[in-house]
């Protein structure tokens, strides 16, 4: 287990884990304060939620009012005071290929000698941002509700970790394999005989589409082979890259990165890289050259998780009204 539960937290609070990882997760929690934490506050939310919903039902007005102004709430690019503060670092020495207007720029430090706490820059989808401007109008009208949507909106804790083995073992089962967990979507996007830049064109942009993060252009050399949702409830979004150069598998999963929202090299050989894209733990396992790794990581959209009090509720209001619509 991973130093933190993470994502565990919210399966161990619905009571989704069997009994040994239910023992083990409990067995965790009870010598790691934060857990602990988290984990109460989960089955709080989860409590107050439960009450609530017995009096209170989502208004279907309610909900397409705020969808109808979703168009006209302004963006946070040019806001000073929500626009993320983060520098752009561009390497010109990374310049055999030229970046375009709204290409980021790789942090300028090579591997192996990456160094912990280097910084990406760039611009993201606004698919995932939508939903916190949506709900900074209706927190009030909710009521006494926003405060169990607030609690409901504290993503679970991501801790990306893997044995060597296990990442040798899924460089080696790039592109379709039966033995590759997951159910592979990749098929249903391009037929059989599509040409590899048409097929990676339409994986990227179905990824988009569905909330993920998408890099904004995959490095020459590099195509998608797979595309795969893991999970009962398709938790977990693997992309599979390879080429003549090597192999990658980039993964995604709905969270916070534990520790800063650095790119933080988890493991060098082979190389396992992690980093926060909004709402979005990306980490990718490649044995690719190392300018070519860094032109990968600088292509993904980069921007701070948004612990705000509007985005918390915004995440909780999904999370609600997707229960609700469960059978």
């Amino acid at each position: 287990m991973t130093p933190h539960l993470g994502s565990w937290i919210s399966a161990l609070a619905d009571g989704q884990l069997d009994a040994s990882r239910t023992e083990e997760a409990l067995a965790h929690v009870a010598t790691c304060r934060a857990c602990a934490r988290e984990l109460d506050d989960a089955r709080r939310s989860r409590r107050l939620l439960s009450s609530a919903m017995d009096d209170v039902r989502p208004d279907p007005a309610l909900t397409a009012r705020l969808i109808a102004l979703q168009a006209s709430i302004p963006g946070t690019d040019d806001d000073p005071l929500r626009s993320p503060r983060r520098p752009a670092f561009d390497a010109p020495e990374y310049g055999a290929r030229p970046q375009g207007a709204g290409r980021p720029g790789w942090g300028g430090v090579p591997l192996p000698g990456l160094v912990d706490g280097v910084r990406l820059s760039g611009h993201v989808p606004t698919g995932r941002r939508r939903a916190a401007r949506v709900l900074a109008f209706g927190a009030g009208s909710v009521g006494a509700l926003g405060l169990v949507l607030f609690g409901l909106g504290q993503s679970p804790q991501v801790t990306p970790g893997i044995s060597a083995a296990d990442a040798m073992t899924m460089l080696a089962r790039t592109g379709p394999d039966e033995r590759a967990a997951g159910t592979d979507v990749l098929a249903g996007l391009a037929p059989a005989g599509t040409i590899p830049e048409q097929r990676s064109a339409a994986a990227l942009d179905w990824v988009t589409a569905e909330g993920w993060a998408a890099p904004s252009d995959l490095p020459d050399g590099l195509e998608v082979t797979a595309v795969r949702l893991l999970g009962e409830e398709g938790q977990v979004l693997e992309i599979d890259l390879a080429g003549d150069a090597g192999h990658a598998v980039v993964r995604e999963r709905v969270g916070r990165l534990a520790g800063d929202d650095s790119v933080q090299v988890l493991a060098r050989t082979p190389a396992h890289l992690a980093w926060q894209s909004d709402e979005v733990v990306v980490d990718v396992v490649a044995d690719l050259p190392e300018d070519m790794l860094g032109e990968l990581v600088a292509s993904f959209p980069a921007r701070d998780y948004d612990a705000g009090v509007l985005s918390r509720i915004a995440r909780g209001w999904s999370t609600a009204t997707g229960a609700i619509s469960s059978p």
